[in-house]
C-alpha cells in the first residue's frame, strides 16, 4: 500500500517544477512599478522633511 503513491511522485515533482516560474501579468508589472515608485517617493519626502526639522 505504501508503494501505490510511488509512481505518482515523479509526475507531481515535474509538474511543480514546470509551474515554478511564469511570466508576470501586465497588471502585476504595473502594480510593482507603482509600489516601487511610491516607496521611493515617500522615502525621499521623509528624508527631506526630517532634514528640514
Amino acid at each position: 500500500m505504501a508503494n501505490s503513491n510511488a509512481g505518482q511522485q515523479p509526475d507531481v515533482k515535474a509538474e511543480m517544477q514546470a509551474e515554478e516560474w511564469y511570466d508576470l501579468l501586465p497588471i502585476e508589472k504595473k502594480l510593482i512599478g507603482f509600489s516601487l515608485g511610491l516607496g521611493i517617493l515617500l522615502l525621499v519626502v521623509f528624508i527631506v522633511s526630517f532634514k528640514m526639522i
